[in-house]
């Protein structure tokens, strides 16, 4: 099965669509782009190839199907090269009364002053799309895969 990860809030973009990656490829620098509080990674998993943007609230609707099992394989030591500290959990009960929107991913940062992403699954993963989404995750790169 198919399954599409999304990098959001990134300050800098190293990857090109259709761009294979293997394990430690550089993806980009986490940042604060869109209508992020602060710097950090938003990351999400779904079913699925996407190219296109979607929302935590289309998600929320089943339009698209999260993948928690998927996400958790990449909340690793290997995504920033140090152990990622999450902010926001996944399903937040916070982020739900605040926001009034289920958050299916997960916000994190690293643990050390590294900001580099790091592509850290074993299974190649292939750019299918680099977004510029101002009004929400700001610039985002869709990775897919197959598990």
């Amino acid at each position: 099965m198919k399954y599409t990860v999304r990098y959001a809030h990134l300050a800098q973009v190293f990857v090109k669509p259709w761009q294979a990656l293997k394990e430690g490829d550089l993806i980009g620098i986490m940042g604060n782009t869109g209508q992020s509080y602060g710097a950090h990674l938003h990351i999400d998993c779904v079913r699925g190839r996407q190219t296109k943007k979607y929302t935590l609230s289309e998600i929320e609707s089943g339009k698209y199907i999260s993948e928690p099992k998927q996400l958790n394989y990449f909340i690793d030591e290997k995504l920033f090269g140090s152990k990622p500290v999450i902010t926001t959990p996944y399903c937040d009960y916070d982020y739900q009364r605040l926001f009034r929107k289920l958050h299916f991913g997960y916000d994190v940062i690293p643990s050390s002053a590294d900001w580099h992403i790091r592509w850290n699954r074993s299974k190649i993963g292939s750019v299918s799309a680099i977004l510029d989404d101002p009004e929400g995750y700001g610039n985002c790169v869709y990775i897919t895969f197959e598990a």
